[in-house]
């Protein structure tokens, strides 16, 4: 189905209110025939989008083509005594597939339960949380590329995944991941490597059996501690954790001795909330929006906010971020100009 002149404000978590020059939604393999045998179909501005969870539209218009993806389905293709390999298409609401491996008792994206994500853009992200990245269970997706007809598998190495990216994050030609594929374990495996994870679990002496209930404690966790973009609309963490030198570290440290760091294997990487909490944004409120009350990583829209003014109060805090410890924010959002 084709849509002209739509609003998308409930296409994004953020719900910013943006009006797309065309809307196309995408639901079987039908729907991207059609769109390679209709020309008009695409333009030179083309966004790729699932649940909006991370996309920032800064205009109130978008001139181009928005692909709504909303395939679903979710296969079980290769099982054995230990393991299970299982396909889920990309249109799939990402917590309703770690809640369904679970509910079977598989082990390997639990630590990953309540992240607002479609299926395929969990694997442009790369996304991660409690110790786990979704790179650690893939294996393999398959993409269209709607301007050449073309098909095309990528492993997990040919997708070149890092903290917070993959290939497909900046990429130049349209290639929708249509579905992964992802190796799971039927033994357990528990992971207690992110530290608050685990000293939750020693403090409340909690007895974790099943990947299941790992899967209830880190929803509640987050849900503890992120606002529901339903209620307070938002798009997660909305900068990603700095990485820098030891050297920097140790001078930062010595005048901070209680900052929120942790182990990288390229230095050492910085908690974006910390920084911004030390440098006053934690609940501090900008026109009709902040930085989250319990979150000082999560900006909110406290209602009727413009894509320019999340835009304005997220360079405004880089800037102070950078003369306050010299360090650099990345922005973890997609912003769409």
């Amino acid at each position: 189905m084709t849509h002209t002149n739509y609003n998308i404000k409930h296409l994004n978590t953020f719900a910013l209110d943006c009006e797309v020059e065309k809307l196309i939604e995408i639901n079987s393999e039908k729907d991207l025939f059609l769109i390679n045998s209709n020309p008009d179909s695409l333009n030179k501005r083309n966004i790729i989008l699932g649940l909006g969870s991370n996309s920032i539209f800064v205009n109130d218009y978008f001139d181009g083509t928005i692909l709504l993806v909303k395939n679903k389905g979710i296969e079980i293709i290769e099982e054995d005594s230990e393991t299970v390999v299982i396909e889920a298409y990309s249109g799939e609401d990402w917590d309703e597939l770690v809640n369904f491996t679970c509910d079977k008792s598989w082990w390997g994206i639990e630590n990953l339960a309540a992240v607002p994500s479609s299926v395929g853009a969990a694997i442009v992200q790369n996304i991660g949380a409690y110790g786990q990245e979704i790179k650690d269970s893939f294996i393999s997706c398959t993409t269209y590329n709607p301007r050449t007809n073309q098909w095309k598998e990528y492993n997990n190495e040919e997708c070149k995944f890092d903290y917070r990216y993959s290939i497909f994050k900046y990429q130049k030609d349209i290639e929708i991941i249509w579905k992964i594929r992802l190796k799971l374990s039927k033994i357990p495996k528990i992971n207690t490597s992110y530290s608050a994870l685990k000293e939750k679990i020693q403090n409340e002496n909690l007895n974790i059996t099943s990947s299941k209930e790992m899967c209830e404690l880190v929803t509640q966790i987050r849900n503890s501690k992120l606002p529901d973009p339903k209620v307070l609309p938002n798009a997660g963490s909305f900068f990603k954790n700095p990485v820098i030198s030891h050297e920097q570290f140790n001078t930062l440290q010595a005048r901070y001795p209680n900052i929120a760091s942790f182990k990288s294997t390229q230095g050492v990487k910085i908690a974006a909330g910390w920084l911004i909490e030390q440098a006053g944004w934690k609940g501090k409120k900008v026109g009709n929006v902040g930085m989250h009350e319990k979150q000082a990583l999560v900006m909110v829209n406290y209602g009727g906010a413009k894509g320019e003014e999340i835009l304005n109060l997220a360079n405004e805090i880089e800037d102070s971020i950078k003369n306050k410890f010299n360090i650099n924010l990345e922005k973890e959002v997609h912003i769409i100009l």
